[in-house]
Order: structure tokens, then C-alpha cells, then sequence
């Protein structure tokens, strides 16, 4: 790992051991993959090392049928046992879809706040977008997770 990641890699091994001392299973992060695109399968494969290498439970469900994403990612949204997604892109591409600009627009905006690791949903964005960085306002201990790279252009505008 690198310098800048290792503090953070150490933090979440030590926070996982102390809850497998406690009696806990560590989070598990489920990975939907539902194309042959080498970087999403190469993606999914660096997901799992990293995931494994820090402790943490990753499950990777492959989808033979396009069409069955959806249903994967509600069945993942609901599964108590689940703390993470992340679906591995393009599945669609650009096919239109009844809901937002593509199908894969609207597969990232299914994906729950609760369970998005890339913090790409909806609920995410708009928060980006309208610079709330809570999602429990007016308590402030619930930090939402907004994706890095269009953060740090909004960091970098303010």
C-alpha cells in the first residue's frame, strides 16, 4: 500500500479484528458483475485483494443476463447481511432507459445510500451538488460519502 493509504488500511484492520474479538463478522462488500469488460473484471479482482488483504468480506456475484441487475441490486439493497455495493460498469452503456439518460444511470441511482461505497446514487450526488456534507442534518454525526474526484473540484473551486 501506499504511504498515503496505509494509515487508513491499518485503521480498518484494526477496526476489524476488534469486532471479530467482540464476536462480529466484519462488513461484507458485494460486487455485481454483469459484463466481460477486462477493466471491470480486473476491477473486481483488485476489489477483492484489497478487500480479503484488510480483513473484509467481499462477495462477487456474477449476472449471466443484463436484465437481471436490477433485481441483483434490490436483493443486495435488502439483504441485512450487506454494508456494500458496487456495480462493476458499463453494463448498458449508453441504452436509453425509462429513467435518466441510460440504463446504467439508472442502475447507479438504485443502488441505496445506505449500501453505495462510490457515493455515485442520487442521494449522494445531489448532495454534492447542493454542498451538504451530513445526511442526518441537524445532528452532523453521519457523514455522507461523496465521490472523491468531484469533491476535490468542489474543494479546490471553494
Amino acid at each position: 500500500a501506499s504511504v498515503v493509504a496505509q494509515p487508513f488500511r491499518d485503521e480498518i484492520k484494526a477496526k476489524v479484528a476488534a469486532m471479530k474479538k467482540e464476536g462480529v463478522e466484519p462488513p461484507l462488500l458485494v460486487g455485481l458483475l454483469a459484463n466481460k469488460d477486462p477493466a471491470a473484471i480486473k476491477y473486481a479482482e483488485w476489489t477483492g485483494r484489497a478487500c480479503r488483504n484488510d480483513g473484509l468480506r467481499y462477495e462477487l456475484r456474477i449476472i449471466d443476463d443484463p436484465i437481471n441487475v436490477e433485481s441483483a441490486l434490490m436483493d443486495a439493497n435488502d439483504d441485512p447481511r450487506v454494508h456494500g455495493i458496487i456495480v462493476y460498469y458499463p453494463i448498458f452503456g449508453q441504452q436509453e432507459s425509462f429513467s435518466g439518460t441510460s440504463q446504467d444511470d439508472y442502475l447507479r441511482d438504485t443502488v441505496s445510500h445506505k449500501c453505495d461505497v462510490e457515493g455515485l446514487c442520487h442521494t449522494y450526488r445531489t448532495n454534492l451538488y447542493r454542498n451538504v456534507r451530513y445526511l442526518d442534518y441537524p445532528i452532523n454525526e453521519q457523514k455522507c460519502l461523496l465521490p472523491c474526484t468531484a469533491l476535490s473540484c468542489v474543494k479546490i473551486l471553494e
